[in-house]
């Protein structure tokens, strides 16, 4: 989404004579002002300025384009509100402390301890049979970056970066390693 700026006068007179439509657009929607207004107002501002300043735009009513900015700052606001880690399942521990000792508040943590020692473990294992510029490639990866921005890092092609991941599958598997 565009930054929004400092509205020029015109701008501003613009805007408060068809602010109006920021209480349809909220009415229509069955959202509440107290707790939507703020969100949709970025939307609509942006509107305005965009429908200013963009003579393409004059094509469409303003209220289509009004409407649409702030319905993408409604469906923004809803993805930021439910994103898993905003909407975790959380349990009130009791206070008086029912479990006995830690086995009982985890009572697979053994289990999950030595499976998180066998994955390090494995993954020693995994590196010790890369190239620097693999290992390179893979911490890159695993860090959440794209082909691309692996290709720009290490200034190799997309290509390249595809075809290393390819081949070190290949090695791993012929050393039965996974």
């Amino acid at each position: 989404m565009r930054k929004i700026h400092e509205l020029t006068p015109q701008q501003q007179l613009y805007a408060s004579e068809h602010h109006n439509l920021v209480y349809k657009f909220l009415h229509k929607r069955g959202l509440s002002i107290e707790e939507y207004y703020d969100v949709v107002i970025f939307g609509y501002l942006l509107a305005v300025q965009e429908y200013m300043e963009k003579p393409a735009l004059s094509r469409f009513s303003f209220t289509t384009i009004a409407w649409r900015k702030m319905r993408d700052c409604v469906a923004k606001e809803w993805n930021y509100r439910h994103c898993p880690k905003r909407s975790a399942h959380l349990e009130p521990l009791d206070e008086e402390g029912d479990f006995a000792d830690l086995d009982d508040l985890l009572p697979n943590r053994m289990q999950s301890i030595a499976e998180s020692l066998d994955n390090q473990e494995l993954a020693l294992r995994l590196l010790s049979h890369l190239t620097p510029k693999e290992k390179e490639v893979v911490r890159l990866k695993a860090e959440g970056y794209t082909y691309r921005e692996i290709s720009e890092h290490c200034k190799i092609t997309i290509y390249g970066v595809g075809n290393r991941f390819y081949r070190l599958r290949r090695r791993l598997r012929e050393q039965n390693l996974i």
